[in-house]
């Protein structure tokens, strides 16, 4: 089935962010954003005249938004991947926004947006020693929860701070687990 990996508007947010962050990628942060969202409603087949119309509404406008960086481009990436389910619950819990009240929550989600899938219902039944390991090592007790972070979304590695920190840059350690990373 075909289907998008990265299309041009998530390109452009990815950039305006990189801006935000202090990544030399040329442009400005509302250069980047406006781009982005111009190519995500042309692409949903709107016209340029709605696009620039709706980037003229002070709570898009990069300049009048409220918010930081994470609020105006998580919320406008979010919508240009309403065809990307994956992609936009990865952005939410990425950048934290939007900041989504969940009505029909999955069992023990109570409100909240799912932040991990649970281990599957076979892993239980075949491999219960693993499992029990590592639900353990993930929750920190013995309940599969869907509200507990993920151990990546502890990691947080900014461009000034990967070279430094790590004395061997093939390997980040986590406590439990060894990411490798090509070098």
């Amino acid at each position: 089935m075909p289907g998008d990996l990265l299309d041009y508007a998530e390109t452009e947010f990815l950039l305006a962010e990189a801006v935000e962050r202090g990544i030399a990628v040329g442009g400005t942060a509302q250069s980047h954003y406006n781009n982005a969202i111009m190519a995500s409603i042309t692409f949903w087949g709107g016209k340029v005249s709605d696009a620039n119309l709706y980037l003229l509404n002070p709570s898009v406008d990069y300049t009048t938004a409220t918010g930081n960086y994470k609020q105006k481009i998580g919320y406008q990436k979010w919508i240009a991947l309403a065809n990307r389910g994956w992609d936009a619950w990865t952005e939410i819990r990425r950048l934290g926004h939007p900041n989504l009240n969940v009505v029909n929550p999955p069992i023990g989600g109570v409100g909240s947006l799912p932040l991990r899938f649970y281990y599957p219902l076979t892993e239980q039944t075949s491999n219960p020693i693993n499992w029990a390991a590592a639900v353990k090592a993930q929750t920190g007790g013995t309940s599969d929860d869907v509200k507990t972070k993920a151990f990546l979304d502890a990691i947080i590695i900014s461009s000034s701070s990967v070279a430094s920190s790590l004395s061997n840059p093939s390997a980040v350690q986590l406590p439990g687990y060894i990411l490798s990373l090509p070098v």
